[in-house]
């Protein structure tokens, strides 16, 4: 792990040096949490608790021209732990970012366009991510191209083509196709809609489409979405899966330094299954101790419809830090 943070601060000062001229920011990101798991499914985690980091980010943004601009981003790999116990960083984003006169073109390994809003109306990836993003519907990285604009004053769009393989080299010639639309209707109400395809060996293809309705105004932030999915001879005897979920979620504003946050998830993981389902609750409160540094207590509750299963119930502190 030393020599990985040797080579990566060598990398660095190489690339900050030699491009210091169009080097615009440096910014960074962190999640760290106390918790303890009060109930949960796993007998092992039940009674667990200590320290942990979820996040960080360690962002290098250049602003090459007034039209070419790229970004570079690292993060650690928390929960994928390598055989010896041991965290490795990883690269989270390098692509580049070009402004035609009517749309923007992004090329390289980059966020994905179907998670975005929804992320920015719930306000608290620092608690938990999107639901969709939680179950796997949707995946938050790949490599590829995009393009982004507006259809009009009200309509964006972007469009992706990606590999389907996360941060991974390609290894398949099957790809990943992602639609997203957002509108504003008015009195501070968006809607988005998301579409992803990825095709697959044998028909086996995947097919995600989300609906989301927002609003935002100076004390609220929140919304609803809804998600479906289809795996095409994902069971025995070739048989599709249909799955789907709903999230519904909100933070206010209670004063200058303190908001309220509430989330509730339906999760139906195989329409033909009884008794799967899952129901989850997230609440907390927000404290803003300085301007970049937050202070959030906050707990998950989880039900599960079959009577096999405990209810999970984990406490945390959350420290959201960034500059």
């Amino acid at each position: 792990m030393k020599k990985i943070i040797s080579i990566i601060f060598v990398m660095l000062i190489f690339i900050s040096q030699s491009y210091a001229q169009s080097l615009s920011k440096i910014s960074g990101l962190v999640y760290y949490d106390y918790y303890y798991n009060l109930k949960n499914k796993d007998l092992g985690k039940r009674d667990l608790q200590g320290f942990q980091f979820r996040r960080v980010f360690l962002t290098l943004d250049f602003d090459v021209t007034n039209k070419l601009s790229a970004r570079f981003r690292l993060e650690p790999e928390y929960q994928g732990i390598n055989t010896n116990n041991k965290q490795f960083i990883f690269l989270k984003d390098m692509f580049f970012q070009y402004k035609f006169d009517s749309f923007q073109l992004f090329a390289g390994l980059m966020p994905t366009p179907n998670f975005e809003v929804e992320e920015r109306y719930w306000g608290y990836r620092s608690v938990e991510r999107t639901q969709s993003d939680l179950r796997g519907w949707i995946t938050i990285r790949d490599l590829g191209i995009s393009l982004k604009g507006k259809l009009n004053e009200n309509v964006n769009y972007a469009v992706m083509l990606g590999n389907n393989s996360f941060h991974g080299t390609e290894t398949d010639k099957y790809k990943k196709l992602y639609f997203h639309f957002f509108s504003l209707l008015g009195n501070n109400i968006g809607a988005s809609m998301d579409f992803n395809f990825a095709n697959g060996p044998q028909n086996k293809n995947v097919l995600y489409s989300k609906l989301g309705l927002y609003r935002s105004t100076n004390n609220y932030s929140g919304g609803l979405t809804f998600v479906y999915g289809l795996r095409q001879k994902f069971l025995s005897n070739d048989e599709n899966l249909n799955e789907y979920g709903l999230s519904v979620f909100g933070n206010y504003k209670l004063s200058d330094d303190w908001k309220a946050l509430l989330r509730f998830d339906i999760y139906e993981p195989d329409t033909k299954a009884s008794s799967d389902r899952e129901f989850t609750l997230f609440g907390g409160i927000d404290y803003k101790l300085e301007k970049n540094l937050n202070i959030i207590p906050n707990i998950i509750f989880n039900d599960y419809e079959s009577k096999n299963f405990q209810d999970d119930l984990t406490f945390r502190i959350t420290f959201h830090y960034q500059f």
